[in-house]
């Protein structure tokens, strides 16, 4: 590939995606606000940059893979951000779940730049990107998504153009929406198929859990998602705020939201950052019951 790539924000899902970029024989230059995330990184030959601005000035694609769109605003237009250094014809992929409101306010401010901008929700975890196989939902105009594909179908298997800028974003919180609220159900589910005397693995088998099925109830027991509670508390932020804006009843994603929130307050004083999978423990013992899965 011709183009030189840069990334801003190389967490879990940065890093996974910089080393999938790497072994298909791309180098990025790399930057976050963590000092240890970018050390992994150089350990393994990454090259690394002082700002978002620095890693603009060497880059012609610039992706950002931060937990949220006040954090992409903040390496775009802040202090040492994309645009203090950014070029014409510059182009920055926005890989964060993010608010498309938000999403086009940043589109504003690097078009004032000569940059484009594409939004680009992305949805497989760590192991999609690791191996290339994310789900890839594109906000962009058609230009922008012609040069923004080549570099998304090195990390992704599936790639959608939803629309303009917003679009990408809005399908990746849509999708985020049908999803948590789905995995909140299936918990209660399986609580109640326990206290009932059923086997959670065979209900999960009945029911079609695959998530469940392996991250709770697989022969391999319990594992961590590598997603955070409250990860998936700002995604029901960003969901139900899109659903204010325009004026949609959402009183059962509401109720989940509420209800995900109340058990992440628990874990308040607590020195750990809670996965998803530590929500499934919280809700057994409310039950008073444990699932499959040691």
């Amino acid at each position: 590939m011709a183009d030189r790539i840069g990334m801003v924000g190389v967490g879990a899902m940065g890093a996974a995606m910089w080393r999938r970029l790497r072994d298909v024989g791309v180098a990025a230059t790399v930057y976050d606000v963590s000092d240890a995330a970018v050390a992994a990184l150089t350990a393994e030959g990454a090259q690394s940059a002082a700002d978002p601005g620095d890693v603009a000035a060497d880059a012609d694609v610039v992706l950002v893979s931060v937990p949220r769109s006040e954090d992409v605003i903040a390496a775009v237009s802040g202090p040492g951000g994309v645009t203090t250094r950014s070029r014409p014809g510059l182009l920055v992929i926005d890989l964060t779940s993010g608010a498309p409101s938000l999403s086009r306010q940043v589109a504003g401010a690097l078009a004032a730049k000569g940059a484009a901008y594409v939004d680009a929700g992305v949805s497989g975890g760590v192991q999609g990107a690791r191996s290339g196989a994310l789900r890839v939902m594109v906000g962009a105009d058609d230009d922008a998504f012609g040069r923004a594909r080549p570099v998304l179908e090195l990390i992704g298997s599936q790639i959608w153009h939803c629309g303009g800028v917003g679009a990408g974003h809005a399908m990746k919180t849509v999708l985020n929406l049908a999803n948590q609220v789905k995995l909140v159900a299936e918990v209660e589910a399986l609580l109640v198929a326990s206290k009932a005397g059923l086997d959670p693995r065979l209900v999960g088998e009945v029911c079609g859990m695959g998530v469940w099925n392996s991250w709770l109830l697989g022969p391999e027991g319990r594992r961590r998602f590598d997603f955070t509670m409250a990860n998936m508390c700002k995604d029901f932020d960003v969901a139900l705020g899109l659903a204010t804006e325009g004026g949609v009843p959402v009183p059962v994603s509401a109720a989940a939201q509420h209800l995900l929130r109340g058990v992440l307050g628990e874990f308040a004083d607590e020195d750990v950052v809670p996965d998803i999978i530590d929500y499934v423990g919280v809700l057994e013992k409310r039950a008073r019951t444990r699932l499959s899965g040691a």
